[in-house]
This record gives structure tokens, C-alpha cells and sequence, in this order.
């Protein structure tokens, strides 16, 4: 029974598009802006994920290029910790529209294999990002630098991988 449960919510007609009680199992059908999820959920995901980038990519700028100079040596930049907390609130937004699309977009579109490699991409930096700012919170020495060189490296190269997800589909669209 459970394992019946677990197929039915994985073949809604509103997940694949398919029509009710034909058992069939059919691509999504693209709306007018290319994607299967409405507008104002895609503008608010590229929106969060927007932001999550800029905020990290600005803490890097001032934690790298702008540390503050004193008598004693250099201190972190005094808009690092703000900043660090708007980054973690957005993080949160983001983890929850991820899952959110895990459960929309990637049930619906797993059967077909176009942008599969490319999704499964994308996945794996998010996974990356979370796991290792789960890390830069909780771990100190050794572990805490490796988190970090991950998280700064893998974010900074996210929206290319996104790109690339979102262009592809374009390509073949």
C-alpha cells in the first residue's frame, strides 16, 4: 500500500500532466515562459538565488579586498557579520525552495532524460552549499577552512552551472 501511495504522488496529472485515471505517464507541458513552474514561483526562485550569490560574492570582496587595518593587525570587515546573517536567512529561502522544486520540477521531469546530467549538476552544488555551510557553522580548525574553500568555490561557480541547466533546455527547447 505504501509503496502505492509513494507512486501516486509521483504520477499527479498536476506534477506530469498527465489526465486522470489514464495511468499515463507524459512529459510536462511548457508554458508560454519555457518552464513548468508558474511565473511567480520562477521569478522568486532566480530571485533567492540572486541574492544568495551577491551576498556571498560581496562578503568575499569584503572579507578579502576590504579588511580593516588596525594597530593590531587586520580585522574582518565590520559589514561581514550583517552581511553573513542576511546571507543565512536568504540560505534558508533558498533550502526551502529547493525543496520545493525537488518535489515540482525534477519529480515530473526525472522520467525524461533531457537535462538530466545537467540537473544532477545543479543538485550536487546545492548539496555542496548546504552541507558545507552546515559546516562553516558548526566546525572550527582544519574542517571549518576545507568547508570554507568549498562553499567560496562552488558558490562562486553555481550561476554557471545554473546557466548552463537553464541554457541547455533553451537549446533544445
Amino acid at each position: 500500500m505504501s509503496t502505492h501511495v509513494a507512486r501516486a504522488a509521483l504520477h499527479r496529472p498536476e506534477m506530469n500532466g498527465s489526465g486522470p485515471g489514464t495511468g499515463e505517464v507524459r512529459q510536462p507541458q511548457r508554458g508560454a515562459g519555457g518552464a513548468t513552474l508558474p511565473r511567480g514561483i520562477r521569478a522568486t526562485l532566480y530571485g533567492v538565488a540572486a541574492l544568495l550569490w551577491v551576498s556571498g560574492a560581496v562578503w568575499l570582496v569584503l572579507h578579502y579586498v576590504f579588511p580593516q587595518s588596525t594597530t593590531f593587525g587586520p580585522v574582518p570587515n565590520p559589514w561581514e557579520a550583517p552581511l553573513m546573517r542576511v546571507h543565512g536567512l536568504i540560505a534558508v529561502c533558498a533550502v526551502f525552495l529547493l525543496g520545493w522544486m525537488m518535489a515540482a520540477h525534477v519529480t515530473a521531469r526525472w522520467a525524461s532524460e533531457r537535462n538530466r546530467r545537467s540537473g544532477l549538476v545543479l543538485a550536487g552544488a546545492a548539496l555542496l552549499l548546504i552541507s558545507s555551510g552546515y559546516a562553516l557553522y558548526y566546525t572550527t580548525g582544519a574542517p571549518h577552512d576545507a568547508a570554507a574553500i568549498a562553499h567560496q568555490a562552488v558558490g562562486v561557480l553555481s550561476p554557471a552551472a545554473a546557466l548552463a541547466h537553464w541554457w541547455r533546455n533553451r537549446l533544445r527547447g
